[in-house]
């Protein structure tokens, strides 16, 4: 089926490079920053990696992410001023509104569901769905904000204002995830997976499964707090570790391990500052004194959840 260009993700990064190309303009405009032109070459740069990337040649975009980086690196990256309403008006917005304000958050991930449940009926691979459950991300944002628009009485100006101001708070740190993927995307090019198996195999024997278990949770966790999230790891620690040591030589269902591995990768997610996006973005956002006060909440509970996936998946190997 080919596909028109509403259902091209190409589409999709020209919205998302759309919107950072506003947010780059009001940042440049905005005198309340200190850093007004170093944010704004920021946003400006990122807008044109995702607008244009996929006509760009590879080395422009690698180079767009350098100059990035140096920008955070000198701390040119910096929140600004927002006009933002006094917080008697808020109280006010509120109790006027109640529970509508809720609608443009809940029509997110329903037209998400909508969009891959759609390509799903539709009888389409997996890819296709993934794609779609992308599109319908994005269109469910553009439907998030004329729903916002109509309950608040908002202008389209307040929208992006209150966009760029939660964009700000994030800051560089929204570029971590696809830095951290492409990170991993190399580690397993570079076969790292195999170095790992084979320092483990010179330590452990392979007749002894719980210690290839905990070794394998072991790797997973720690690969996960080096990169931010265990979909990343994955890959390295499957093709080396997994497959090889546990798999095969044990003859166990690889759909049974594969997501108890997935899921113990992601205890790591919850005790590691590379999970901006659980961990520090909501510091960020409810101004937390403590930049690590989420990690410092949830690491007794990732140690436990952890601990339980490594017997789990012990006693599952051994009793199916």
């Amino acid at each position: 089926m080919s596909e028109s260009w509403f259902l091209n993700l190409e589409t999709v990064y020209a919205v998302t490079g759309a919107v950072l190309f506003v947010f780059a303009v009001m940042t440049f405009r905005d005198k309340g920053n200190r850093h007004r032109y170093g944010s704004g070459l920021f946003w400006l740069l990122l807008a044109v990696a995702f607008g244009f990337g996929g006509v760009l040649p590879h080395w422009v975009t690698g180079m767009l992410v350098l100059v990035m980086v140096g920008i955070d690196g000198l701390k040119r990256v910096s929140i600004g001023s927002y006009d933002e309403t006094k917080h008697e008006q808020q109280v006010e917005h509120a109790s006027r509104l109640k529970n509508k304000i809720f609608l443009p958050v809940i029509a997110i991930p329903m037209v998400t569901f909508i969009f891959a449940l759609a390509f799903r009926i539709a009888g389409l691979d997996s890819s296709a769905v993934n794609r779609a459950a992308l599109i319908g991300l994005v269109v469910g944002g553009i439907v998030a904000m004329i729903l916002a628009l109509r309950i608040t009485g908002s202008t389209t100006r307040t929208l992006f204002q209150e966009g760029r101001r939660l964009n700000d708070a994030i800051g560089s740190l929204s570029l971590l995830p696809q830095l951290l993927a492409s990170l991993g995307v190399i580690f397993t090019a570079a076969k790292v997976g195999n170095l790992i198996a084979g320092g483990i195999q010179s330590i452990v024997p392979e007749n002894s499964l719980f210690l290839l278990v905990l070794a394998n949770c072991v790797g997973m966790t720690v690969f996960t707090i080096v990169m931010g999230n265990s979909f990343a790891a994955f890959p390295v620690i499957a093709s080396g570790v997994l497959v090889p040591l546990i798999v095969k030589p044990f003859g166990v269902d690889p759909a049974m391990v594969a997501i108890l591995t997935l899921t113990a990768g992601s205890s790591g997610t919850l005790m590691t500052p590379m999970g901006a996006n659980f961990n520090i973005v909501p510091t960020a956002l409810l101004n937390m004194k403590d930049q690590y006060g989420v990690i410092k909440f949830q690491l007794p509970f990732a140690l436990t959840i952890w601990s339980f996936h490594v017997l789990l998946m012990w006693i599952l190997i051994k009793t199916l």
